[in-house]
């Protein structure tokens, strides 16, 4: 008796914490895509905040799509509210490497935003290029290992956006 209500119990917990947790699917398209390599890769990050306080988890890429990435180059970052979601409130985005370097050009890490410094935005879509703190310039960085998206001070419950990377051969 005891064991079945520790199991009824546990099942609970992990159903409140695998619905209130923030998300992001990923998926990428290819332009043209009759060409090989392609032109052009979009990654779409499609993503819903926690319900309790907006956040979402750091996101990688897969590995799979890191492959597919492999040898272009981080062109633009896009945000916007997903069409028919809950407008986010604006929010820092974070692009890191695998080292930790934030391709937006944060000089701690990702902590303190750069150029993906508010975004995230209510209502518009905004666009950034990659950022070289120490160059003080834009760049355009070669994708050699899987990225992590990382999405800072968005509060709004439930929000809804969209973040895109556009990859140029």
């Amino acid at each position: 008796m005891r064991k079945s209500i520790f199991i009824a119990l546990l099942l609970a917990l992990f159903a409140v914490n695998a619905f209130a947790a923030g998300s992001c699917t990923q998926t990428l398209s290819s332009f043209p895509e009759s060409m090989y390599p392609p032109a052009m890769n979009v990654l779409k990050f499609v993503c819903t905040g926690d319900s309790a306080n907006g956040s979402i988890p750091n996101t990688a890429i897969t590995a799979a799509t890191a492959n597919s990435l492999f040898g272009t180059y981080l062109y633009t970052v896009s945000a916007y509210p997903t069409a028919a979601g809950t407008a986010p409130d604006a929010a820092d985005v974070f692009i890191l490497d695998a080292n930790g370097e934030d391709l937006l050009g944060s000089v701690d890490g990702g902590t303190t935003a750069k150029n993906g410094l508010n975004l995230i935005h209510a209502t518009l879509k905004k666009t950034t290029f990659p950022y070289s703190t120490y160059l003080q310039q834009a760049y355009f960085p070669s994708i050699t290992n899987i990225l992590t998206l990382k999405v800072s001070n968005q509060a709004t419950n439930s929000a809804n956006y969209t973040i895109e990377l556009l990859f140029v051969r």
